[in-house]
This record gives C-alpha cells, sequence and structure tokens, in this order.
C-alpha cells in the first residue's frame, strides 16, 4: 500500500459524511505546533468560497457568539467562574440575558425569527445545522426550501445582519463623513 502525501496547509477535503475539512497548522495546549483537518462551518465556507464579505462573516459571527452567550444552544454547561457582564451586572443570569436581548435585536433586525432570515440565522449560524439540514427540514408556506433557496435566504440574512452591526460602511456614509471633515462637526 502506498502512503498518502501529506496534504498542502489551507487544502480542503470532502469527508464521508458530507462536511468539508481544511488542513491548517495550529498551535496545540503546549503552545507546540500542530498540523490537522479542521472540519469548516457553513460561515467558513461560504467566506472561502466568496458568497459573502468578511464583513458579512464577522457578523455571523458576532450573532453566533452571543446565541452562545445566551445558552441558546442547550448543549454545554457553562463555566460559571469564567462569566463577565459587558452590561455591567456580573452575575453569568444577567450576561445570558443581555446577550438574549442581542440575539432578539439582530433576529428583528432581518425580519424576526419567524421570517426565513431569521429561521436560517438561528438554524444555521446559532445551531449549526448545514444549509442541507436546514432546508430539507424547513417549511415555509407549505413547501421546503431546495439548498439553493437556503443559501440565498442565509446569504440576504447576513447582509442584513452586517448592516445592523454597522460593519460596512455604505458609500452614503463615505460621502457623508468626507463632508463632515471637510466642513467640521
Amino acid at each position: 500500500m502506498r502512503a498518502r502525501k501529506k496534504p498542502r496547509i489551507g487544502e480542503c477535503v470532502l469527508r464521508p459524511d458530507g462536511r468539508t475539512a481544511q488542513f491548517v497548522r495550529e498551535r496545540d495546549d503546549e503552545d507546540k505546533p500542530a498540523e490537522h483537518f479542521r472540519v469548516m462551518d457553513t460561515l467558513a465556507l461560504l467566506l472561502k468560497n466568496n458568497a459573502i464579505t468578511q464583513e458579512m462573516h464577522d457578523a455571523g459571527r458576532m450573532f453566533e457568539a452571543d446565541f452562545h452567550r445566551a445558552n441558546l444552544t442547550g448543549l454545554r454547561a457553562q463555566n460559571l467562574e469564567r462569566l463577565a457582564c459587558p452590561a455591567g451586572g456580573d452575575s453569568p443570569t444577567e450576561h445570558a440575558v443581555y446577550a438574549l436581548d442581542l440575539v432578539h435585536r439582530a433576529l428583528d433586525a432581518v425580519g424576526g425569527i419567524s421570517g426565513p432570515s431569521g429561521l436560517a440565522l438561528w438554524n444555521v449560524v446559532g445551531l449549526g445545522a448545514s444549509l442541507r439540514e436546514w432546508s430539507s427540514m424547513q417549511r415555509w408556506a407549505g413547501r421546503t426550501f431546495s439548498e439553493r433557496e437556503a443559501k440565498g435566504i442565509l446569504i440576504a440574512a447576513l447582509g442584513m445582519l452586517d448592516r445592523h452591526y454597522g460593519l460596512t460602511i455604505r458609500p452614503g456614509k463615505i460621502r457623508a463623513l468626507s463632508l463632515e471633515l471637510q466642513t467640521g462637526p
């Protein structure tokens, strides 16, 4: 049997379960270099394939972080000693409530939890479902989405989320900022 040749850093492979993994170089727990395959989630794949901008990716990551801080996944227990609340409170409950408020505001910005964009953010970005999983289990107006439609819905939701978080400076904002700099406040 012939030995496999070592993959290049950044090389992607399709795993038997249908997920994509990328060969990466990172540091392990002992700060030693380690090379291994890391499964890529939907946001990373969309960014790698230039389907979304870096700002849309970052907006998705912000939503994902708030979703997990709000304890909406139910997958693991929080380390209560390490939590701190940026809203001025200091209890884990206040921290989770603050994060939950951020999640609700983000969902409202994309049309609410009951709309397709809100459902895409909740299931794909928050819960980590693949587009294929979400499109096959989701029914809207009596029919399921195709994977292509689900991708379009998620991309649109990420664009609205980017705008909600104010990550991309729009051309109108650039003109207003340049005029303000020329004339003063």
